[in-house]
Parts: structure tokens; sequence; C-alpha cells
């Protein structure tokens, strides 16, 4: 008993999310925390840059082997658009259910993330 309320504990900060239109995940407003340059966000995810660029060239570019997704969000950036870095509550990452990362922000809305840590 104790363990499926230690369980539920841990998906309950995940009650509040919103759904996109196309049904794609995306994130309360209340976990973007603040606004974020490209530039910004490529020097904040590096790419890898260890042994592994020899096998995986492309991986050292911004947000290493999520460079396409990266390349994708910021190509549905329409004017007007934010990007935000965002972050789940404390007690998702206690619950082990925590996400962070990259968020297009459009009318103030979150429209679509790119998680850039999660546990």
């Amino acid at each position: 008993m104790r363990f499926v309320v230690i369980l539920l504990c841990a998906f309950l900060p995940f009650t509040t999310v919103a759904h996109a239109e196309e049904g794609r995940f995306v994130i309360p407003k209340e976990w973007l925390q603040k606004p974020i340059s490209i530039a910004e966000a490529e020097a904040a995810y590096p790419g890898i840059t260890d042994d592994r660029v020899k096998r995986f060239p492309d991986a050292a570019k911004p947000f290493g082997f999520l460079n396409a997704d990266w390349e994708a969000l910021k190509a549905e950036m329409q004017p007007g658009d934010e990007l935000w870095t965002f972050s789940s509550p404390p007690a998702s990452w206690q619950g082990l259910a925590g996400r962070s990362g990259i968020a297009l922000v459009r009318n103030g809305a979150p429209v679509k993330i790119l998680l850039g840590a999660m546990n």
C-alpha cells in the first residue's frame, strides 16, 4: 500500500500537464523559468565532447543527439515566439519524475518542448 501511495505522489505533478493541438506533450505555464536566446540555449547544451564524437560527429552540435529536434523546434518559431527554460516542480525531481529543458512559447503559452534533463 505504501508503494502505491509513493507511486501516485510521484505522478501527481503531471496531472496538470497540458497537451498541444497535435497531441504533443507540453508543460504548464508554471514550469517556465526565464526567457533564453537561441545562442544562450546552444551554449547551455553544447553537445558531446568526449570520444563518442569520433563515431557520431553530428552529436557535437548543440543539443548533441537531439540536434535534429532542436533544429525542428527553431524552424517552428514564428515572429513573436520566445524560448524559455523550464523545470518541473521540486517534488517531481524528488519523486524521480523531474523534467527540464527548453520550451517554445507562443502568445504566453508553451507549445513545444525539448527535454534537456529528466530523472
